[in-house]
């Protein structure tokens, strides 16, 4: 008996070995970043144009612990121009920080950063089963200053081995 409870966490411990991922492989490299398109439908998307194109540097390292920079982003409309990404430590280390939904999500990271116009925006950052990472961001309208628009684009990013950003 005691030989089959053995074997049996043996087994259940491989099973879950083999399903891991190691998310540090989703930590770009100098000259690559993720890179894709907004999805366009327009319930999904406000404050971006239907053809802006998301790149984002990664650090996961930075990001699953929270200290420091752990990326940035542009847009191709300029709306993030290098901006810094970064997720607080405290909530690195909360029950929030655990958070998933459906669609082939390995992890997902709740973090900021801020467009050019100054006003932070929330970034959820997805690693996905297929390499790729998905970001939305994430902006509501702020009343007392009707020049901060509100935000909301989900963007499908694959990795660019040959990324040129600005400050690379």
């Amino acid at each position: 008996m005691r030989a089959l409870v053995i074997g049996l966490a043996l087994a259940t411990a491989s099973a879950l070995a083999a399903g891991c991922t190691d998310i540090g492989s989703f930590s770009t490299d100098f000259g690559e970043c993720y890179r894709g398109n907004v999805v366009a439908a327009e319930f999904v998307r406000t404050g971006f144009d239907q053809n802006v194109q998301l790149s984002l540097t990664l650090d996961i390292s930075a990001l699953s612990v929270g200290r420091g920079q752990a990326g940035e982003i542009w847009t191709s409309d300029g709306r993030f121009n290098g901006a810094a990404v970064s997720q607080m430590e405290q909530l690195a280390h909360d029950n929030i920080s655990l958070f998933q939904f459906p669609g082939g999500r390995i992890r997902n990271y709740l973090a900021h950063a801020t467009p050019t116009d100054d006003a932070p925006a929330a970034v959820v950052i997805s690693l996905m089963e297929n390499d790729k990472v998905e970001v939305r961001v994430i902006r509501a309208a702020i009343e007392s200053d009707r020049s901060i628009v509100p935000l909301f684009g989900v963007f499908r990013l694959s990795l660019d081995e040959q990324c040129n950003l600005p400050n690379q």
